[in-house]
């Protein structure tokens, strides 16, 4: 599980972190993250990741204090609004947290609770200002359009622990399968092709078409190709057809799964698809579209490339 707490400074996290360290039985990895001032986004986007590898990769539970969400409400504040996190890159980190039922803990008290224990710690926050408070703490308002991974609200002087904890285990949801995304019934299914050559461990998450190179075009174009047609992140799983062994990917999760759509990212996806009965509509691969197609948009749920559409 992977769990983000966000809100203002002064808004009850470092508690609530706490709290749920001591609730959880397995493994936990406790992240605080930030303010990072000098990092560029590509090493941002890849710090943030990597802390939350372990629940990809033994399926621990990683509890983040702050995360990529904090950077434009912060760069508002000391980057004269400049936003590392771009859109495509947003999308990517929230795939990979919804992979392992990622849920944010929002916590926003009042604003004088927050202003009386920013003051009572005066040097410990981020901030250095009550005017800086109220700009970050506005901009918080508004986070649930800032991110498409489900959100428990957490107000410390009306919610009990208990209030949250339950939250969290209504929202997240439970990985069915070895890709990632979000699984539940219904969703889009992006079949891909081969997964990573390394030898995975067998309850891995592994998530395809996650690059946070500047110059990595195929995951990108993706992203944003999604975007454009509307749909989240948290309405797409993503898998991989060919396991780090050459082995077929077991298909009884598309069962479970139910999806309302099925899309085969190139030959080898969509060869497995057939094989095992699927019916899905093929799409060129992502990156020969770019070299052969460059002018081109890419397409998804409007696709028309002629092929695919008999299964």
């Amino acid at each position: 599980m992977i769990i983000i707490l966000e809100g203002p400074d002064g808004a009850g996290k470092s508690t609530l972190v706490k709290q749920l360290a001591l609730r959880f039985d397995d493994m936990v990895h406790i992240v605080h993250h930030g303010p990072y001032p000098h990092m560029s986004p590509e090493v941002l986007c890849k710090t943030y990741f990597r802390s939350m590898t372990p629940a990809l990769t033994f399926n621990d539970t990683v509890i983040m204090d702050r995360s990529w969400l904090s950077e434009p409400i912060y760069g508002a504040v000391y980057r004269n609004g400049d936003n590392r996190i771009d859109l495509p890159r947003r999308r990517m980190l929230e795939r990979v947290a919804l992979s392992r039922g990622g849920v944010i803990i929002h916590c926003q008290p009042s604003f004088d609770a927050c202003a009386r224990a920013f003051v009572e710690r005066k040097g410990e926050e981020y901030l250095d200002n009550l005017q800086q408070l109220r700009q970050v703490y506005n901009e918080y308002e508004t986070l649930g359009l800032r991110t498409e991974l489900p959100i428990v609200h957490y107000d410390y002087e009306t919610d009990s622990f208990d209030d949250v904890f339950a939250g969290i285990q209504r929202k997240t949801i439970q990985n069915g399968a070895g890709g990632g995304g979000c699984f539940k019934e219904g969703v889009i299914l992006m079949l891909c092709d081969k997964g990573p050559k390394a030898n995975m461990r067998p309850t891995a998450a592994v998530v395809p078409f996650i690059n946070f190179l500047d110059d990595d075009g195929p995951s990108r174009m993706l992203a944003t190709t999604f975007e454009k047609e509307g749909v989240s992140e948290n309405d797409i799983y993503w898998i991989n057809t060919q396991m780090h062994d050459g082995k077929p990917t077991n298909p009884e999760f598309v069962r479970r799964l139910k999806p309302r759509q099925i899309f085969a990212l190139g030959n080898n996806a969509y060869t497995w698809a057939y094989q095992n009965g699927v019916r899905a509509i093929k799409l060129p691969p992502p990156l020969y579209h770019m070299q052969n197609y460059p002018n081109q948009p890419y397409h998804i749920l409007e696709a028309d490339y002629g092929t695919g559409n008999d299964l």
